[in-house]
């Protein structure tokens, strides 16, 4: 049986999403029995709320190891380009026997690059997990031109390390199309991400308003006027409360904006142990996906949502596959940016029938259980290691 090692910089106690969907991942494949080992490459601890450096984690027969990096809080940008920097330079010295399958997640993204680079040298079998692509996400984020020699440069770089694996899966199918067209890459793996935590579904505890959450990173790929738009056309109507929990760049900007509205409130990120509570706060929950980074990632709230058993009411502008899953499904309600008029007149709708709300959330659940769930991601990630 051949051993595994997935490479991420971060993993628990840190709280990046990437590290904790790798020890998911790694305790799985551990636990399948068809792999010799399981060990898992990472860095130093520097995200917030890791509580300094993280000890080893070697619950569910994974084995870690840490390798060293600068620890620079993640709120310095330049801070957390050293890290990512000085962790690739310890790749380079981590030595990875010939009968192991590595595979490397996009965190961070030149990871495969370096890792492409020793495989040529070292002979192991080299895997990729897309969890977002680069630099297609700066180009979507406005920090560099489509054109411009430093995006040619990283792309070209990242093309020849994606065409160096022997799989590489995406997480949605528009990923896996980009993939395929802009990188060259045939057989692309659709393997979409499960919820990070174990979510259930439970019944809202509190009475009436009707209430639409927005839980999770609000950042630079999430539009939030039209939102904000909504939320000011209902703020006379005390049937309906917004919830915004989590935190982010455009948390900070709609919270500033919504100053003074009476039906919105905020709230911070939720501990993973009290994620199913959170979520059964809301009747409807909202994901914001804006156009731009269609192709270079996927909102990993949505599958928790799914997973909670209520509706998703979604703010996009372009066909992906959340609105196929909502128009194939049934699984909640899809809007483009800018219709902040029809968005407040649909919660409105609903709060008048909420068990349209509750019907649509029971076919989320159905989804996930069947499309979205854990075991069957983590099966079909040990299935790809296994060829």
């Amino acid at each position: 049986m051949p051993h595994i090692a997935i490479v991420n910089q971060q993993y628990p106690p840190e709280t990046a999403a990437t590290g904790q969907l790798v020890q998911q991942m790694a305790r799985s494949l551990a636990k399948s029995g068809r792999f010799e080992s399981v060990t898992v490459v990472c860095g130093r601890a520097f995200y917030d709320g890791a509580g300094g450096e993280a000890a080893v984690d070697s619950g569910g027969g994974v084995i870690v190891r840490r390798l060293w990096n600068t620890a620079f809080p993640k709120s310095s940008i330049p801070g957390k380009l050293f890290n990512q920097l000085t962790f690739m330079l310890a790749l380079l010295f981590w030595r990875i026997p010939k009968d192991t399958r590595v595979m490397v997640t996009t965190a961070p993204p030149l990871a495969a690059v370096v890792l492409a680079a020793k495989s040529l040298l070292s002979g192991f079998d080299l895997y990729m997990s897309a969890q977002d692509l680069y630099p297609d996400v700066l180009v979507a984020a406005g920090a560099t031109s489509a054109n411009g020699p430093l995006c040619r440069v990283l792309r070209a770089a990242m093309r020849w390390a994606m065409r160096s694996c022997r799989r590489v899966a995406a997480i949605s199918t528009d990923m896996a199309a980009r993939l395929r067209v802009m990188y060259g890459l045939e057989g692309v793996r659709v393997i979409p991400n499960p919820a990070l935590e174990q979510v259930e579904v439970l019944r809202k505890s509190a009475a009436p308003p009707f209430v639409a959450q927005y839980s999770g990173n609000f950042g630079v790929a999430h539009e939030y006027n039209t939102l904000l738009g909504a939320m000011r056309l209902l703020s006379g109507n005390d049937g309906i409360l917004f919830q915004v929990a989590g935190g982010g760049s455009h948390y900070d900007a709609i919270k500033k904006e919504a100053a003074g509205l009476p039906n919105v409130v905020f709230e911070g990120y939720a501990p993973a142990d009290q994620l199913s509570e959170r979520l059964s706060q809301a009747d409807i929950s909202v994901v914001v996906f804006d156009d731009a980074f269609r192709d270079a990632l996927l909102p990993s709230k949505y599958a928790g949502i799914l997973a909670s058993g209520r509706p998703v009411l979604l703010i996009s502008g372009r066909e992906n596959d959340i609105t196929r899953d909502i128009q194939r499904d049934g699984v909640g309600l899809s809007f483009n940016h800018g219709q902040s008029d029809a968005i407040a007149q649909a919660l409105a709708e609903l709060a008048a029938r909420p068990q349209q709300a509750r019907a649509m959330g029971r076919k989320a659940r159905a989804l996930y259980d069947r499309a979205y769930n854990a075991e069957m991601a983590y099966a079909r990630y040990a299935e790809m290691l296994s060829e």
